[in-house]
């Protein structure tokens, strides 16, 4: 076998990243890391996805892996490149997203003697992937099974820790195919049975266990108020959870990740808990003895204070091996899938249950005319409610953070669309242009993203991810001019003098032309100022090929009124 050695060497990473199930290749442009290009390129069983901006080429993988639920790789050269994937990397660790990151390096000797475009990149993203390793440089004289080894612990690690994984891979030069050729016939003898095996090179397999059930369960059924809150969860699992619930007649708090809109029945479904816990009177009497939560990342600010202020007993079941315990009243968690803990603890109903139950519907109801309200006027708030329900079936909806997810998970309004996706890992408003790309390419079905204006300049170069993809990707674009979510902040909104220190520091007026940067990209636009003028382009957007932005313009600080008004009606509600 006559081959460069560094070819040779990220063919045989590449085949095995193949063989443990990856099968999306992120890539960067590079030199360095062009052994590891080729090897996807020419691999058959590969699908590669390039994008000339590390940082946006980060989230579109992170979205790939939402929506797929696997590994997804990512190819950079070295230097900085590698730097730019940081906060991608950060969202992975913090939501449990699999990403496996193969940067390109110099050689041991090139790095911190001030080589060109070397830098120290072991250890470049701290503690935040669930494993990094350095792979040993290409050579004759070294063992290629003991690369394979380390991609097939770092990946075990994975299984048991869902999150990104670094291997750092080092590349001599010359590193292109007809340079340097040699023979390599006895290093492939030595893994001739991995070779026609098919299999990956090493295999861990994970834990099988049976969550323990909770010893005071028997006792804690006979309680009469028990909460049950949902999280960021699957649509299977979320619809497992509200049966489970509603057998027992017991409420069901939603969050809008959880995909309580998919769920078969509605009853017993609370979507307005942002809402209902501002009213301290309800707050103080709607007290549980029993909270069970399914998932973490909670959207709703009142919803997490209400729950770290809580006295009950506090149980947690989720997946992912992150310490989630915000207001440290969690006693017990249990990792482990949704559908093993209802399985292991089976729901009894009870009369007294009825009448907490009927006490959270009540108050529900009760606020329904202010809801209502409140989505009459052209606003960000009654947009986000045409959005669901101008959804289609068989789509999904990705929420853009800042004020966007505020307001969806405030209105709580059902939805026709499949799945449900934000960035609460680490709430950044960086790369939800990107993630969405990645979401829909790894659905092939249309996604909608709802985005505000200050995200999008974070991320405008991913407008041209967005211009190459063939997915029905819908942009929609609330334009307010600034950061339209510094207005709640209570000390900065009152005086001419403390407005316009916001303004100046915290909002960034822009004045932005993004029509022109929609044509830069050769991305179709248009912008609407009504109802009728929005339904018309977002249904026109659903039904063709490609993406699309529909810019919606709002009086800057409207968005912010309106949702403070909302809160305070409810706040001085006098029939909850």
């Amino acid at each position: 076998m006559i081959k460069n050695i560094n070819i040779a060497w990220a063919e045989c990473l590449i085949e095995d990243c193949i063989r443990h199930g990856i099968e999306h290749f992120c890539i960067a442009p590079g030199s360095r890391s062009t052994p590891l290009t080729l090897a996807v390129a020419k691999h058959p069983k590969a699908t590669s996805h390039c994008h000339f901006d590390e940082r946006g080429l980060g989230f579109f993988a992170l979205g790939l892996s939402k929506a797929r639920q696997q590994t997804v790789a990512i190819i950079t050269t070295s230097g900085s490149a590698v730097a730019n994937l940081y906060p991608a990397v950060i969202e992975a660790k913090q939501s449990s997203i699999p990403l496996l990151v193969l940067s390109a390096d110099r050689p041991l000797e090139l790095v911190a003697v001030g080589a060109n475009q070397a830098i120290e990149q072991q250890g470049m993203f701290a503690n935040y992937p669930v494993y990094s390793g350095q792979l040993a440089e290409p050579s004759v004289d070294a063992s290629l099974a003991s690369m394979l080894s380390e991609l097939g612990h770092a990946l075990a690690l994975q299984q048991q820790t869902s999150g990104p994984v670094h291997l750092n891979c080092p590349y001599r030069e010359p590193f292109y195919p007809e340079q340097a050729k040699q023979d390599l016939t006895a290093l492939y003898k030595q893994l001739e049975a991995w070779i026609n095996s098919g299999s990956p090179y090493y295999q861990q397999h994970p834990n099988s266990s049976q969550p323990v059930v909770s010893q005071q369960w028997p006792e804690l059924l006979e309680k009469s108020k028990v909460l049950v809150i949902i999280g960021q969860q699957t649509a299977e699992q979320s619809q497992a959870i509200i049966t489970w619930a509603q057998q027992a007649g017991w409420p069901v708090v939603v969050d809008c990740q959880s995909h309580w809109q998919t769920a078969q029945e509605g009853a017993g479904l609370i979507q307005h808990a942002e809402l209902l816990l501002a009213n301290s009177r309800f707050a103080v009497q709607i007290q549980a003895e029993l909270i069970i939560q399914f998932g973490g990342k909670l959207v709703s600010k009142r919803l997490n204070q209400w729950l770290a202020k809580s006295s009950a007993k506090y149980y947690l079941i989720d997946q992912s091996a992150q310490r989630v315990n915000p207001g440290q009243g969690i006693q017990q968690r249990w990792r482990c899938s949704a559908q093993a803990w209802l399985h292991a603890h089976p729901a009894k109903t009870s009369t007294s249950s009825q009448q907490y139950l009927e006490r959270w519907t009540q108050a529900q109801q009760a606020i329904c005319e202010e809801v209502n309200a409140a989505l009459l006027d052209y606003s960000e708030l009654a947009i986000c409610a045409q959005i669901s329900a101008l959804q289609k079936p068989q789509s999904a909806v990705f929420m853009g953070n800042s004020m966007v997810v505020r307001l969806f998970e405030l209105l709580g309004q059902p939805c026709q669309a499949e799945h449900y996706f934000a960035n609460r890992g680490a709430s950044g408003i960086d790369g939800l242009l990107a993630t969405s790309v990645g979401i829909a390419e790894g659905l092939q079905q249309t996604c909608t993203l709802v985005i505000g204006d200050t995200s999008l300049l974070h991320d405008l170069n991913s407008l041209s991810l967005a211009a190459n993809s063939q997915q029905n990707l819908v942009i929609v674009l609330f334009n307010n001019n600034g950061g339209e979510i510094f207005n709640l902040l209570p000390a900065l909104s009152t005086g001419p003098q403390d407005q316009q220190l916001s303004k100046q520091y915290y909002q960034l007026p822009h004045q932005a032309d993004f029509a022109s940067a929609a044509a830069t990209f050769n991305l179709a636009y248009q912008q609407v100022v009504n109802f009728e003028q929005f339904g018309h382009a977002f249904e026109r957007a659903q039904q063709q090929t490609g993406a699309s932005l529909i810019e919606v313009c709002f009086t800057p600080g409207d968005a912010s009124a309106r949702y403070q008004s909302l809160i305070s009606q409810v706040a001085s509600h006098d029939a909850l």
